[in-house]
């Protein structure tokens, strides 16, 4: 790995760990405080008449009225899978995942999430939509609709050339369950309709797998979700399994993965401010022409370290997102994603 790369590795590494840091130290001075106030408010009734002990009890401490008055309601169950499970990427390592309130209970919930990824030299940019409705507390369905640009360069007759291609990818619909007294565990399947094109030819040839739009085969992913409310946030932990589908009309194959994730957000007045890692993993490398792809180009594993910082008012929330791709080859891919997210009707 570069120097540059490395030191942007070990700052972000260092970052994360001050995050996921906060809720201990935040759980420790908030113990800290308590004890401070109760026994100050143990010497100031010690020191009264009796008679006054009932009306001085109900004077708490203005600092722990104000704590718990300024934490906001948010039902972080329903939430975890239809707000933070809403955003993809065009690739493994670019990812960006919703985590923060957002905004859901109307009719149809509408989350726009863009995105751009670079990686190896190329761009992938995403304009991600989700519609999401819920005929029921516990059933949930959604549509995603993503139109893609992308931009690498490719070899003709021995020349490099940039090939660029834009249009649909393919489309995925979703149906996720609610389990659990309080909803916090979510159990999602995500099916994919081959909309986009695998086949598409710029330059003269046909595009190589990464830089056509869709796969040309169905794909499936299975997704769980669970949910943990927090005094200071919440916490969003859970995997997925991912099918990519048969060898398509050209050679081209997808190899399955699956995925394991954790990230944290907590609460900061109106802003969200989260960190997460995500890591990714499959058993072989994919197949395009029906040769399998070079390792340095087709990781098996990686880790997606991502920062997130959201914004939310009672009817719109913006969630601005980044993420790095590590493998043991080093840097794969850097992501960025504004979202925002409405809830209609």
């Amino acid at each position: 790995m570069k120097a540059p790369f490395r030191f942007a590795a070990t700052a972000l590494v260092l970052a994360l760990a001050a995050v996921a840091l906060y809720p201990v130290a935040d759980r420790v001075l908030a113990r800290r405080s308590a004890r401070q106030q109760l026994r100050e408010l143990e010497r100031a009734l010690a020191s009264k008449p009796a008679p006054l002990v009932a009306d001085d009890a109900l004077a708490l401490p203005a600092s722990l009225l104000s704590v718990r008055a300024e934490i906001p309601l948010a039902s972080w169950g329903s939430i975890g899978g239809c707000g933070a499970g809403g955003g993809s990427s065009s690739g493994p390592g670019g990812g960006i995942k919703w985590v923060g309130r957002n905004v859901t209970g109307g009719l149809l919930d509408v989350q726009c999430l863009p995105s751009e990824t670079l990686s190896h030299g190329n761009s992938f940019s995403t304009l991600l939509t989700r519609f999401g409705v819920s005929p029921t507390q516990r059933w949930g369905l959604a549509l995603y609709a993503p139109v893609l640009y992308k931009e690498g360069d490719v070899t003709v007759l021995g020349q490099t050339k940039t090939a660029r291609i834009a249009g649909f990818g393919d489309f995925n619909f979703e149906v996720s369950r609610k389990l659990g007294r309080t909803g916090a565990h979510l159990l999602s399947l995500i099916a994919s309709a081959p909309l986009g094109a695998h086949d598409a030819v710029r330059q003269g040839i046909v595009l190589p797998q990464y830089l056509q739009l869709g796969s040309g085969v169905v794909g499936a992913t299975a997704q769980y979700q669970y949910t943990r409310d927090r005094d200071w946030g919440l916490m969003l932990m859970g995997g997925t399994l991912n099918y990519g589908g048969w060898e398509n009309s050209i050679g081209d194959w997808r190899a399955p993965s699956a995925t394991a994730s954790t990230h944290v957000g907590y609460i900061v007045g109106p802003l969200v401010p989260s960190a997460g890692l995500t890591l990714f993993g499959k058993p072989m490398h994919d197949r395009e022409r029906g040769i399998s792809r070079p390792a340095s180009n087709d990781p098996l594993f990686m880790m997606v370290p991502a920062l997130g910082l959201e914004w939310s008012s009672d009817w719109v929330a913006f969630f601005l997102a980044g993420t790095l791709g590590l493998s043991a080859h080093g840097l794969e891919s850097k992501t960025v994603g504004l979202g925002v997210s409405s809830s209609l009707f």
